[in-house]
């Protein structure tokens, strides 16, 4: 609506009130109201006047505001029934001509406004009596769409009904809850929406005075509060980019800290991880976010009582637990967590993740270390005590092989007896030099002690229908105890043999080779004895080098391997097994290898 300004003394201009029923051609008016009464009562004025001078009038609204506004009207002796047979009163819903008139993204279309709203004028001017007649309209589809906070959306639609007014003449009001600009954010797009109209009528806070010293005294206070408001709001986004500071620097310190720190949902879903648990772990984002950490768990068992203990509310310190790895291997972790709640309701678990797993492998071989110590000394002690009752006995049956009471028979069971007794000295002997070294190594050829090996096991292979390939490409040249060496070979070829009861192949190679090792690559001797026997089980797998661990029941002392495995690695050297089905049963092998690069001897 048209707003006058009103002269006083000195020629000083205050803001003048603002009435609905001026008239006037082309006029933008927006009015911004607290109560719905205050609104019905000046568009009551607006469109009452229009009709009782037999002008048309076009009212978008919503319903309420439609009834309010027909009620109105009658109690003021305005006929609305006669306009609206007229068709000079058009009245339509508000949300409905709004979905007519916009795409599916809420967005006015500009065609479609002119069409509809402009054919809505064409029609009411039609309907007027007279030559000069006038087209008021009001319209609230603006304030639908800043309540629905499309504030571009609105104003855009504030544009169309001006360049509308360019092409038609019509009186124009359109209205807002004033609540609805209670943010500092609204600021701009308020103004926008201001610069749209021609007239702005302020809420019936202000328009309700009615002499000059109250609404300067309005004006003024109204002043005083928006200084004060707009001085809140910069120390309020002083604080506010404080917080965004420090938030940022603990999101910068959790996201790259070193260890792993995840948040976990009341559904078991993560909802956060940060790059270390990533990295550790192997996943990118998408592939451990929004997934069950019970997924990750090897252990259920583990997981359901690392979450029991955060449901009863319990704060948990170095929780051991194991996750799966993206590649499918294991780390072995400690959990630090506790559960976020409010009231009873359980929101998140906060955890800090430790990998731990090398820490681990260090303890196990350390105690393994500690172990081996302790059966080696008592080994030394038992090969010890027992060679000096061994000496006598070795003597007692010499002297029998000779005594002349004895026939041949038993000289013979005699020389048996003391060949016998030579042995466990011998095992004795070697028991003692894996405890404690004595001399030192020599330049010992793998290729003449395997050769000797064989020999020794040639009758028990050809007994139990095994076939040997050999496939020597190398005399295998190192640096070694060669009783050691052969203790190494005698152990493998008897578990190949023991292996296959019924027959099979015993292959044995030999070759220079080049292995990857800590801290590089190392040149060495690969000796690899293989069998089709019946192969290790899964389950044994990770316990075959454990001293006293047998899959041959009486027949076994379990320490061959770990004695072979003792030796090798005092070389420097390593042992691997690869045990797997084939078509016609398993082929399990052995490979020991021994690095050449401390020495460079020739044979002659």
């Amino acid at each position: 609506m048209s707003a006058a300004n009103t002269p006083i003394s000195n020629s000083t201009v205050f803001a003048p009130s603002s009435n609905w029923n001026e008239h006037k051609s082309h006029g933008h008016v927006v009015q911004f109201y607290s109560e719905d009464e205050a609104l019905i009562t000046g568009l009551s004025s607006f469109v009452g006047i229009a009709l009782n001078a037999g002008d048309a009038a076009i009212v978008i609204a919503t319903k309420a505001h439609r009834d309010a506004l027909i009620q109105s009207l009658s109690l003021h002796g305005v006929d609305q029934s006669k306009g609206l047979k007229q068709v000079r009163l058009i009245m339509l819903d508000a949300q409905e001509t709004l979905s007519k008139i916009t795409d599916d993204d809420s967005w006015p279309d500009a065609v479609r406004f002119t069409d509809i709203v402009g054919g809505l004028v064409d029609r009411a001017r039609a309907a007027c009596e007279g030559l000069n007649p006038s087209v008021v309209a009001f319209g609230e589809m603006v304030s639908l769409l800043w309540a629905e906070g499309k504030s571009d959306a609105a104003i855009r639609l504030e544009q169309l009904w001006n360049e509308l007014a360019k092409r038609r003449s019509f009186s124009l009001r359109c209205a807002y809850p004033i609540s609805g600009f209670g943010r500092g954010e609204h600021s701009e797009p308020f103004l926008k929406i201001c610069a749209e109209h021609s007239n702005i009528i302020p809420s019936e806070s202000y328009t309700a005075l009615n002499t000059e010293p109250d609404r300067l005294r309005n004006i003024s206070i109204l002043q005083q509060k928006a200084l004060a408001l707009e001085t809140e709001m910069a120390e309020r986004r002083e604080v506010q980019r404080s917080l965004q500071r420090r938030e940022s620097e603990l999101a910068d310190i959790l996201e790259n800290a070193i260890e792993g720190v995840q948040q976990v949902g009341p559904d078991h879903t993560v909802l956060w991880a940060n790059n270390a648990l990533l990295s550790h772990l192997g996943y990118s984002a998408h592939e451990y976010v929004g997934h069950s950490l019970s997924e990750f768990h090897v252990r259920q068992d583990v997981f359901e009582a690392f979450w029991a203990k955060l449901m009863r509310r319990e704060d948990i310190y170095d929780f051991p637990a194991e996750l799966l790895c993206k590649d499918g291997s294991i780390k072995q972790i400690v959990i630090h967590s506790n559960g976020l709640w409010e009231s009873d309701r359980f929101v998140y678990t906060r955890c800090f993740v430790r990998d731990v797993t090398e820490q681990k492998c260090l303890e196990e071989s350390l105690l393994t270390a500690e172990k081996q110590v302790a059966m080696g000394r008592v080994a030394a002690i038992i090969a010890h005590e027992i060679n000096n009752p061994l000496e006598t006995v070795t003597n007692v049956f010499y002297l029998l092989r000779e005594h002349p009471s004895l026939d041949e028979d038993a000289r013979e069971l005699a020389r048996v007896a003391s060949d016998e007794i030579a042995r466990v000295r011998h095992i004795a002997k070697q028991t003692l030099a894996f405890c404690r070294d004595s001399g030192s190594p020599v330049p010992v050829s793998l290729r003449l002690v395997l050769d000797a090996v064989l020999e020794a096991f040639r009758g028990q292979a050809q007994k139990s229908g095994i076939v040997v390939e050999r496939r020597i490409s190398t005399d295998g040249l190192v640096l070694a105890f060669p009783v050691e060496v052969r203790q190494i070979l005698i152990n493998l070829i008897a578990n190949a043999i023991q292996a296959m009861p019924s027959g099979g192949t015993l292959r044995v190679s030999l070759r220079q080779v080049t292995e990857q090792m800590t801290p590089g690559k190392r040149p060495g001797i690969r000796a690899t004895i293989a069998d089709t026997g019946v192969g290790i089980p899964v389950e044994h797998r990770d316990k075959i080098f454990q001293p006293f661990f047998s899959t041959k029941e009486e027949k076994g002392t379990g320490l061959g391997l770990w004695v072979s495995q003792g030796i090798v690695q005092k070389f420097g050297g390593t042992i691997r097994f690869r045990s797997k089905k084939s078509h016609n049963g398993f082929i399990t092998s052995f490979a020991v290898f021994i690095p050449t690069d401390a020495t460079s001897v020739s044979v002659a």
